[in-house]
């Protein structure tokens, strides 16, 4: 995948940045206007450290690896993951407020939630996984990188906790979904996690010819791969978890952003 980064995805995010390539359409309803004010800071005030569970979850074998690999894995994915988000942040940015308070349904090592950490000056940032090690590496990184803005949770996505509901402002993931052991439970989820008006965005392969030519060798390589999902599959998953909007913009070649936004605008 480094090889089709440096062959592919950093050209044409040169080409896009130059204005040589236009932006592509949004395919689907895109979300309309997201509720203000945004709601603040309340989780990283009252979780300094991170939260684990006291117990397995019936998911756990898909991250045995994740947590073996948590104080490397940054550092391998990366070259691959940055040049996606750098062009998903477009997309993603304009929907979030100074203030807003932000799920990263999947943090991983925390790479990206450090990016979103900084663009919220009054707000904050939660970062969820599954795999315990990931959740201690983020939070050694956040700490290190002096951002108090920040709260970590050991937590299936699937399974939010319940002080979650109605909490957020906007969800998103990056690279992470296609881990995701039960896609439709982890929509619900969320949907039950934003508060009515807030915005899902998933940031993942998608068109149909890299999901056929990238899913083999995903399966072979990438630990806790379940499977990609095609621009209408998001559409049709966002829509039957109860989201009012659903749409995908691709950002580079094989990569999009999925956003969905919940009805109302409390």
């Amino acid at each position: 995948m480094w090889s089709y980064a440096a062959q592919v995805l950093y050209p044409t995010q040169w080409l896009r940045r130059t204005g040589l390539l236009p932006p592509t359409p949004v395919v689907g309803d895109p979300p309309g206007a997201v509720p203000r004010p945004g709601l603040g800071v309340r989780f990283s005030c009252s979780y300094p450290h991170p939260v684990l569970l006291e117990h397995g979850t019936e998911h756990d074998e898909f991250v045995a690896e994740f947590d073996e690999m948590a104080d490397v894995y940054d550092a391998f994915v990366r070259p691959f993951s940055t040049p996606i988000f750098d062009e998903a942040l477009g997309e993603i940015q304009p929907l979030m407020r100074p203030d807003a308070r932000v799920l990263d349904a999947g943090c991983g090592a925390g790479t990206e939630l450090q990016r979103i950490a900084r663009l919220l000056p009054d707000g904050e940032v939660v970062g969820i996984d599954l795999a315990a090690g990931m959740v201690n590496a983020a939070w050694a990184s956040a700490r290190a990188h002096g951002l108090a803005n920040c709260a970590f949770f050991q937590s299936d996505v699937g399974a939010l906790p319940k002080v979650f509901d109605g909490a957020f402002d906007l969800v998103y993931n990056s690279l992470a979904h296609h881990h995701y052991p039960d896609p439709a439970k982890a929509a619900a989820a969320i949907h039950d996690a934003l508060r009515p008006g807030g915005v899902y965005c998933v940031v993942d392969p998608g068109p149909a010819w890299f999901n056929a030519l990238s899913g083999p060798l995903a399966k072979w390589a990438d630990p806790g791969w379940i499977g990609f999902h095609s621009p209408g599959q998001f559409r049709e998953l966002f829509l039957a978890a109860g989201f009012a909007r659903a749409c995908w913009r691709e950002v580079l070649p094989g990569f999009g952003v999925a956003i969905a936004q919940k009805a109302g605008t409390a």
